[in-house]
């Protein structure tokens, strides 16, 4: 498994390039900045997830091992910050129009195209033999239990799009724009809300709650970010400072986490500060890592059917390796046509208003 890994790698270097000194990459944080970076991580997500299903014993697995032991569920941690990141963007140059649209078009778009994604994975799992009852079911279709699909994220970003609502409506009367903040805290207070939940009143595992509140230090950094970079890319001597204090706790931070802990909190913040700090220096251009990147979700929640089939084909059980590359050849495609018919659909329902001159 390592050798994906370094074809990865590989594909990223051949990518990067490094501002010069004194210099820093502006489209750090662009929709087209960090579209290669989303692209790197969904992939490492497809790994993760496609050796869940064959036994990893080689000599060479075991270093995969332990680039995923060490990464954990920081795969999903960027995909969180640049959603928060993104909605607050909109909210500070659209205001309550934007907000408002969350429950008229952010939630439900989101939820048709993850429900029809899930009633593929019933027909799936209906046909591989096992009983669905109609609670199962339903309770899929809300992203609380998985059918042979990933799940939480999706929950969480349903969760995290309603707290966003609440935190933000009072904007539609109070207009100063320092009131926004106030917002970022109730939304922040009502996160770390459901992680208490999800610890003390569920038997969730701790996938569902440990990298949530990064969707909050997305708003923030959206607010603050003037001042940000007015500090960090100020010039090199401050930028590497400033990096060296962060990899210093991120280092301290990891060797003394644990499962649950605010220690573990405090990491995947450093860790996703730590990823924004190496892109305001060095900027990937891929078109590869550009298109897993514009195709998250469709490959995030399909990425699940091509391996269920080729696992009760044997495929995972003859060969791991031929298992893999023929898993993300085959999500690819489907994402690509998938991410086309559920455009189309989405278009037709949420057409755009016709503007009177």
């Amino acid at each position: 498994m390592i050798f994906f890994v370094l074809v990865l790698l590989l594909v990223i270097i051949s990518g990067a390039h490094y501002s010069k000194p004194n210099e820093f990459n502006t489209d750090y944080i662009s929709k087209d900045g960090i579209a290669p970076i989303k692209g790197i991580f969904v992939i490492l997500i497809l790994f993760s997830h496609g050796r869940g299903y064959f036994t990893l014993e080689g000599v060479y697995d075991e270093m995969y091992l332990s680039v995923q032991g060490h990464l954990d569920q920081m795969v999903i941690a960027m995909f969180l910050f640049y959603s928060g990141y993104g909605i607050m963007e909109q909210i500070k140059k659209r205001g309550f129009d934007y907000v408002k649209s969350i429950p008229q078009k952010r939630f439900p778009h989101l939820l048709l195209i993850f429900d029809i994604a899930v009633v593929f994975y019933m027909i799936l799992y209906v046909a591989l033999g096992n009983k669905l009852s109609l609670k199962t079911a339903l309770l899929a279709l809300t992203g609380w239990q998985g059918i042979l699909n990933s799940s939480w994220y999706i929950f969480v970003t349903f969760v995290l799009y309603i707290f966003t609502f609440i935190g933000f409506f009072a904007i539609k009367w109070i207009k100063d724009n320092r009131f926004k903040l106030v917002c970022i805290v109730a939304v922040t207070v009502l996160s770390f809300g459901l992680i208490l939940v999800f610890m003390r009143y569920t038997e969730k595992e701790r996938f569902w709650y440990d990298t949530l509140i990064l969707y909050s230090l997305g708003l923030w950094y959206s607010y603050f970010k003037p001042y940000i970079e007015k500090v960090t890319m100020k010039n090199d001597v401050l930028y590497y400072v400033l990096f060296t204090v962060v990899l210093s706790a991120y280092i301290y931070f990891y060797n003394n986490k644990s499962v649950a802990s605010v220690n573990y909190e405090i990491w995947a913040v450093l860790f996703t500060l730590g990823i924004v700090m190496i892109t305001m220096k060095v900027r990937i251009e891929s078109r590869l890592l550009s298109w897993f990147g514009d195709h998250i979700f469709s490959i995030y929640i399909l990425q699940r059917i091509p391996m269920v089939i080729l696992r009760e084909l044997g495929f995972a059980d003859r060969h791991k390796y031929f298992f893999m590359i023929l898993s993300i050849a085959i999500t690819v495609a489907i994402a690509a046509v998938y991410d086309d018919l559920t455009g189309r659909l989405t278009k037709l329902i949420w057409k755009p208003k016709k503007q009177i001159n």
